[in-house]
């Protein structure tokens, strides 16, 4: 499944091939969208397939449990499924972070997703592994940043950021200035600080989502 699981008119929304103006219809336009059929549906979401037709056809509204599991394996915003718009779009956990590790890729099914501002266009999320980040972050806990690699110092100083180092680790780190210009100092809550690291990127955590 891609980032983008969905083509959309317009962010949190997408192009549906039939009737939409309803939450069954939806959530059976979704299903077709995803070549599935009842009985698959209904074991991404833990009921039983006469649950699955008594929502499409209306007989029965979803519990909110179910929404919110529909809206992950969809990779649409719960707000869609219940009302048909949003302001908002699904960013995908793409990977694991720690304290005091690399970033490893999440490439194995089911993926998760983030519910985020429709204006954060290239979010992506990151799980944070371990408990090194904690009481700031807890381990489970999900992390929005910018998807794109960047280096603005401006913007990082004193912020909790993804930082990858020049040697290629990736952390999540309070960024302090170094010693000396285009060095810094890396902080978390429970480890000595990492002094005069070069970064290659450094991105600020944009939201924190616990789990």
């Amino acid at each position: 499944m891609s980032d983008r699981p969905f083509p959309r008119a317009r962010p949190g929304r997408p192009e549906l091939p039939v009737e939409e103006d309803t939450l069954a219809g939806r959530l059976r336009a979704l299903r077709k969208l995803a070549k599935q059929d009842q009985e698959d549906l209904a074991s991404a979401l833990g009921v039983s397939r006469t649950q699955i037709s008594k929502y499409e056809t209306g007989g029965h509204q979803p519990p909110d449990y179910v929404i919110e599991r529909a809206s992950q394996h969809f990779g649409v915003t719960p707000t869609f499924i219940r009302y048909g718009d949003t302001d908002s779009r699904m960013a995908k956990v793409v990977g694991r972070v720690g304290a005091g590790g690399h970033v490893e890729a999440i490439e194995q099914a089911p993926w998760r997703y983030v519910e985020t501002p429709a204006s954060w266009h290239d979010a992506i999320a990151l799980e944070v592994s371990g408990t090194s980040c904690w009481p700031i972050y807890d381990d489970g806990d999900d992390l929005v940043i910018r998807g794109e690699r960047r280096m603005v110092e401006e913007e990082i100083v004193g912020r909790m950021c993804v930082v990858e180092t020049s040697d290629g680790l990736g952390l999540v780190k309070r960024v302090r200035r170094g010693t000396r210009r285009g060095l810094f100092t890396l902080e978390s809550p429970n480890a000595p600080p990492i002094e005069d690291v070069q970064l290659a990127s450094a991105r600020p955590v944009k939201m924190h989502a616990p789990r």
